[in-house]
């Protein structure tokens, strides 16, 4: 370990959907403020923006000094900025030397912005999330290195309206009609388009009303659905920046001409049926900070990756922002490990530079008290073993677990609920779920496994947790096997995923061993996906 790591203090920062803020916002994006142990009574936060500079786009990351009470003394202080790669190490830095009063604003450390949202997004961006660092220490500072650790998760809300157009094939050209999209949602409730279908040429659409909520920032799709109602293309992707403006004219064309969209493949009883998607992005929504406060404390969120500390080798405490909490071979749930949460009602605060730390975790607690068998009213029987656990808790994360409890089912008066169809590694990963809102790390079959469990229980959080992972590893080997699971759970996400991941590698796939074996066995399955590819041409 170098001496400046010991001296230094380290914060890592990560964002999630970083992508969406810069893709719709100009403003800075601000960490929260930060006190680092080495520098006593001060304040700092980290702060992202777009710089133009010679026509080229730049994502620039610096450190700002915040104001603090009194009046603070200028520091000459060393500091090293760099965007992190998944596996820890820099993708891009920079070290400089700055005399920082209040408000001062570091050199920034800069990388093209084509180059970390597109070229490069597998390095910058992995799983969306951007990692950056930083690194500060004074020169000839004998005091002991700290960290910290800071998340932030851009929100990002999706909300679907639909419309019709009746009578569609008959309708004369050069005419204009009138339809009207509806939501259900408190934020868009209703917006209302003057359609022109043209002799030749695509049909327009001119934004007549509007009745919705104000947004900074949003995205909006429309899109075409078949006589299915599934989604077959997107009329348009335009950034429709006026479409909520009320006061403001807003129009754009279709692909295709009317005569395109009069095929019966779009149409269900002579309709035509569309349908407006609106992304906007709220801003910040959730984040939070974590100190590492000593050098056998191993300190992770409510979603880390928990590895075992030898205590024979705790120098330096890792921290970790991905994974999750792993069960030991006995089917516990590790609490060896000590951590502090954060949270908007109990939270790290800070009184005359001292900060103040819960002593436990909701999670700490709830998973000492499923290790330790305490007040266990139930169980869970699979072939090969029994899992104690609470009814309480069972039935507060699963609704069918509480119908189970709360109607005279033989569950309610029995001890036990007999599992056999669910394997004892799975059940665990449940209980694991239930308890910690963790799964684990997953394989294709273990989130399988899991998906059918959650879906027998009504676990509907573990279920999308599930259909992600599988649908983020989908691959010409699984493809078939997640379009079979899919379309026994009725479970249209996932399915349409499969469905484009075929469409986009067809020859990968259709020349797959696992392919011939998915069309002997699930022929309707296998027609669906050509006529699909065929509608698709």
């Amino acid at each position: 370990m170098s001496d400046r790591s010991k001296k230094s203090f380290e914060v890592k920062w990560r964002i999630e959907n970083l992508r969406s803020w810069f893709e719709t916002r100009n403003d800075t994006l601000y960490s929260p403020q930060f006190l680092p142990e080495t520098l006593p009574n001060t304040c700092w936060k980290l702060r992202l923006s777009r710089k133009l500079h010679l026509a080229e786009k730049y994502i620039t990351l610096a450190l700002e000094r915040d104001v603090e009470n009194g009046h603070p003394e200028p520091i000459d202080l060393n500091y090293e900025l760099s965007f992190l790669a998944c596996d820890g190490s820099a993708l891009k830095s920079r070290s400089c030397t700055t005399k920082f009063a209040p408000k001062t604003v570091s050199q920034e450390l800069n990388v093209k912005e084509v180059k970390s949202l597109e070229e490069k997004k597998e390095d910058y961006l992995p799983e969306g999330v951007l990692t950056v660092c930083c690194k500060l220490w004074k020169a000839w500072s004998t005091s002991k290195g700290g960290r910290c650790s800071i998340q932030s998760v851009i929100g990002i809300k999706c909300i679907i309206l639909d419309g019709t157009i009746d009578n569609f094939s008959r309708l004369n050209y050069d005419s204009n009609v009138t339809v009207n999209f509806m939501s259900t949602s408190s934020e868009i409730n209703f917006i209302s388009f003057d359609v022109h279908l043209q002799t030749h040429g695509p049909m327009w659409f001119e934004r007549m009303e509007v009745e919705c909520k104000c947004f900074s920032s949003y995205f909006c799709k429309l899109f075409a659905l078949n006589a299915r109602g599934q989604r077959t293309e997107s009329i348009t992707k335009a950034n429709l920046v006026t479409l909520l403006t009320s006061h403001r004219s807003c129009a754009f064309q279709t692909t295709y001409s009317h005569r395109y969209y009069s095929d019966s493949k779009f149409l269900k009883n002579d309709t035509l049926t569309l349908q407006l998607e609106i992304t906007y992005y709220p801003g910040v929504e959730s984040e939070y900070i974590e100190y590492d406060d000593s050098n056998d404390k191993k300190l992770t969120d409510e979603s880390a990756d928990l590895e075992h500390v030898n205590s024979s080798n705790c120098e330096k405490a890792h921290f970790s922002l991905l994974g999750s909490l792993h069960l030991s071979e006995h089917g516990e749930i590790p609490c060896d490990i000590e951590k502090y949460e954060s949270s908007d009602e109990d939270e790290c605060f800070y009184a005359a530079g001292e900060r103040h730390l819960p002593s436990t975790t909701l999670k700490e607690d709830l998973t000492s008290m499923y290790n330790e068998r305490l007040f266990c009213d139930t169980k869970l029987r699979t072939d090969t073993e029994t899992f104690p656990a609470h009814r309480n808790v069972l039935s507060a994360r699963s609704p069918v677990f509480k119908k189970m409890f709360t109607t005279d089912m033989k569950e309610k008066a029995g001890e036990c609920i007999n599992v056999p169809d669910i394997s004892s590694d799975t059940v665990r990963r449940m209980l694991q779920f239930l308890y910690t809102d963790c799964t684990g790390d997953l394989e294709m079959q273990s989130a399988r496994d899991l998906y059918i469990a959650s879906d027998k229980y009504d676990i509907a959080s573990l279920k999308q947790r599930c259909s992600s992972f599988m649908n983020k590893n989908l691959c010409p080997a699984n493809v078939c096997e997640v379009l079979v699971l899919a379309d026994m759970h009725q479970d249209k996400n996932l399915e349409s995923a499969a469905q484009e991941y075929v469409l986009t590698n067809d020859e990968e796939v259709f020349y797959s061993d696992e392919w011939k074996l998915f069309m002997k066995n699930y022929s309707g399955l296998a027609a669906q996906m050509m006529y699909l590819k065929f509608t698709k041409k």
